[in-house]
């Protein structure tokens, strides 16, 4: 006879975490896997370069003395460094940023796993948080939440669940749990140096849900049903978290950032780009920009641009900081920057509009129309509908290589580097990715400065 939990979404959810468990992932999904870990893990070397993220380390080390974090500590700093690079990947299906919640999992709790375990821990963890988080987009940032920060708890548990091997009903449970530690407001993103603090609360919140569940306390079982979807959503949403997906994984409709900032400027300063270099057009010919996009792409933006993280959010700057400096890096966003009178006169240029075609498209296309005029009256313009990165627009593994070289320049040695990369590609042998492969990555975000 079936129990009441059995009909519920978390139960759902639960089984369709052990299914990935026992499933077979081919070789193309396991390369997907694979390419995000990495670049999860190179994001995590730009985001762990500010101020809060270092007096976040500071503040988690255990007894002050500079020796690692305990793992949900751990977890949770790493979520902020990934989520905090604005450079990690995201979910157009769900307007989320999985990674940030996923990979900082892994790198916590996986010391001593089998690959195969820790590629489907990935896959598993971005399932349920994407499903979720589907179910929520585009209403979630429209009610003024942060959609990666309310989900991030359930991928995080979700995750975890698998690599601690919990069987249906501790899986169940990680799942209720974490709907209690869900917190994610948009308004956070006013102050982009602080913002990923709450997608880093997130993650510790789904460690401690899983693991709380392995020692076999429960949630409600109609958490999701009757609390979480009426409180952030409405009603009835819940019903749509299990409808098929775009590709057969979450992880397989994933796009990756070529380079930092706000997946929704991206289209804009992509089509900003191919004018400029189509037409070789100097920033001083440059006498008027307008930018058409969709709705969600203006109201994240922040105005008044004062940090690092404010330019990530703010696309005149990105497209003034394009036109002068050359393509856009991570030093394009230095704060050295931003009283540059060539950059300060074409970002004064840019106009931004709701472009409806493109707004009628959003959510499956993130698009943007930019139009440039020229000083002598000419006028260009280009519409990209998937910025670089999307399924529809992949990048190869070596560019994410590449990306992942240059971000952990400084904090891992050559060597550390080539063996980081020989176990995602599989040139070292052996079961697991290696004694010591999460250990050597833990020290160095958090003890190398």
């Amino acid at each position: 006879m079936m129990t009441a939990d059995e009909h519920t979404l978390a139960q759902s959810l639960a089984r369709h975490v052990l299914d990935i468990r026992s499933a077979a992932l081919d070789d193309a999904v396991v390369a997907k896997v694979r390419q995000h870990l990495l670049d999860g893990m190179a994001s995590a070397f730009i985001g762990c370069r500010s101020s809060v993220f270092r007096d976040v380390a500071a503040g988690i080390a255990q007894q002050g003395k500079g020796l690692l974090p305990r793992g949900e500590d751990l977890a949770m700093a790493w979520a902020f460094a990934v989520n905090g690079s604005v450079s990690e990947d995201g979910s157009r299906e769900g307007a989320c940023h999985p990674a940030a919640a996923v990979v900082p999992v892994v790198l916590a709790f996986s010391e001593g796993k089998p690959a195969e375990t820790i590629d489907k821990a990935m896959v598993a963890g971005y399932d349920v948080m994407i499903r979720l988080a589907r179910a929520g987009n585009p209403l979630f940032a429209r009610k003024g939440f942060h959609g990666t920060a309310v989900t991030a708890p359930f991928g995080a548990a979700a995750a975890l669940s698998l690599l601690l091997d919990h069987d249906l009903a501790a899986t169940r449970n990680a799942i209720c749990l974490a709907a209690l530690g869900g917190s994610g407001l948009m308004a956070a993103f006013k102050n982009g140096a602080t913002q990923p603090l709450q997608v880093g609360w997130g993650v510790r919140s789904g460690v401690a849900a899983a693991l709380l569940a392995g020692k076999g306390h429960a949630g409600y079982g109609r958490v999701l049903e009757e609390g979480f979807f009426p409180a952030y959503l409405q009603a009835g949403q819940h019903e749509s978290v299990m409808t098929p997906l775009e590709k057969g994984y979450a992880i397989e409709g994933c796009y990756l950032k070529p380079y930092p900032g706000c997946r929704h400027m991206h289209a804009s300063l992509e089509a900003f780009s191919t004018i400029v270099e189509r037409h070789k057009i100097g920033h001083g010919d440059i006498g008027g920009i307008k930018v058409g996009t969709y709705r969600i792409a203006l109201e994240t933006g922040i105005e008044q641009v004062r940090k690092r993280g404010d330019a990530y959010f703010n696309i005149p700057y990105a497209i003034a900081a394009r036109a002068v400096l050359g393509p856009a890096v991570y030093d394009s966003f230095d704060e050295r920057h931003f009283d540059d009178p060539a950059i300060r006169r074409v970002r004064s240029l840019v106009s931004e509009s709701v472009d409806p075609e493109i707004e009628s498209l959003y959510p499956g296309q993130r698009g943007s129309r930019v139009e440039v005029e020229l000083t002598d009256g000419r006028i260009f313009s280009h519409r990209v509908r998937y910025p670089l990165g999307e399924p529809e627009a992949p990048l190869s593994f070596e560019v994410t290589r590449d990306k992942f070289l240059n971000c952990t320049e400084g904090f891992l040695s050559g060597g550390e580097q080539d063996r980081v990369l020989g176990c995602l590609d599989g040139r070292e042998s052996g079961a697991t990715p290696g004694a010591g492969f999460c250990a050597l990555l833990n020290e160095r975000l958090f003890l190398t400065r």
